[in-house]
């Protein structure tokens, strides 16, 4: 499914603002409308996951995205759910949700269910039996553990013992963060006296620091721990709200000793600091790409052709995930397209680690444009 990088770019700029809620009344009897909550707006990565979703409400043309949500600092989970109520009310076709927790509003959902509506999770699930399908980034312990071995890479040889490292997550009921702390903690108990001998993880419930989802609390949250703390080597922060408050806090502190990062982060956010030597890289995917695979699978589901088996074959399949930072080859999507994992869940692709050698392929970000030369190359 090729296009021309003309079209493509014409299509993003082409796209009008839609209002909060529609009227309610169908654009024909073939126009879905779906209605999609992601956990925030105005934010670097869900921008490029819209940017995703409406590339893909433009190419199949007989689906409607009303995009609604909160800013960072006002984002909850009622928020959340009262939006979802005014879908159900206005008897949207599809709900899809990225959920800032798993049960808040599960029995919402459920209620969704069944009335005919179908719903779909993105990013982050709720709990499966309130929900017909969830797109999931990766695999959440590959996610997790490569950014583990990221930061045990880049202390090797640190020196002297054990090097003290921090892991920084959001909230103590995020269900993504949750899984990739289990996964990273699993990596590390597993392997720490061959592997990671060189790593003392700071893993236990009270030493974990939830930074919150606003950038000024995970800015406070991140100094008190350097401040109290000045042992500490390295830090796995696994939101991109955290990654930044990592660097801005060493920088108010004064802190010239060397402190590793690696997290979960639009790789653009983390381009200053990559290029001043700060942090080698960050672990993410492509959300542009999330936003896209989930309106291309929302809408087969819509018309009857739901994915079966073990795989399912989108747009996306075959084609140009980005490239390795190793030797700069070309990494593509699996042809046989995405893996389809217990309970519906449907597995993006693999993590990419980011940095300068390939920080020019992220999609859909700082700019509706940027990496979009390569889309479906």
């Amino acid at each position: 499914m090729k296009r021309s990088i003309s079209a493509l770019v014409a299509i993003l700029f082409v796209l009008v603002a839609m209002p909060l809620f529609a009227s309610g009344e169908s654009e024909g009897d073939d126009m879905y409308r779906v209605g999609v909550i992601p956990k925030f707006i105005a934010e670097d990565y869900f921008i490029a996951c819209e940017n995703g979703f409406r590339t893909a409400e433009a190419e199949l043309g007989n689906v409607r995205v009303d995009w609604v949500g909160d800013t960072m600092s006002q984002t909850s989970a009622a928020n959340q759910k009262n939006y979802i109520q005014s879908f159900i009310d206005r008897e949207y076709d599809a709900i899809l949700v990225s959920a800032l927790d798993p049960e808040s509003y599960a029995s919402t959902l459920r209620e969704a269910r069944e009335q005919g509506i179908l719903v779909v999770t993105w990013d982050a699930d709720v709990n499966p039996t309130a929900r017909d399908w969830f797109v999931n980034q990766g695999e959440f312990d590959a996610i997790g553990i490569a950014t583990f071995t990221g930061i045990a890479g880049d202390l090797e040889g640190h020196g002297e013992g054990r090097a003290k490292v921090a892991l920084v997550s959001t909230t103590p009921d995020s269900p993504n963060q949750n899984a990739w702390l289990d996964a990273i903690i699993r990596e590390y108990e597993s392997k720490m006296d061959t592997d990671y001998a060189h790593i003392d993880l700071m893993r236990s419930q009270d030493e974990i620091v939830f930074a919150g989802n606003d950038q000024g609390t995970a800015d406070e949250k991140i100094k008190t721990l350097l401040s109290a703390d000045p042992d500490i080597k390295g830090i796995v922060a696994l939101s991109s709200n955290t990654v930044p408050a990592v660097s801005s806090a060493r920088d108010q502190l004064g802190i010239t000793d060397d402190i590793k990062i690696v997290g979960i982060s639009v790789p653009e956010s983390s381009r200053a600091d990559m290029e001043g030597g700060k942090m080698s890289a960050v672990v993410l995917w492509q959300p542009f790409d999330l936003g896209y695979l989930t309106l291309m699978l929302t809408v087969d589901a819509l018309e009857g052709n739901a994915p079966s088996g073990n795989r399912y074959v989108s747009p996306l399949s075959g084609t140009n995930m980005t490239i390795s930072f190793t030797d700069g080859s070309t990494v593509n999507y699996p042809a046989d397209g995405h893996k389809i994992l217990a309970n519906n869940e449907v597995i993006l692709g693999p993590p990419i680690v980011w940095n300068l050698s390939n920080i020019e392929r992220f999609r859909g970000y700082p700019t509706d444009n940027h990496g979009m030369d390569w889309f479906l190359e």
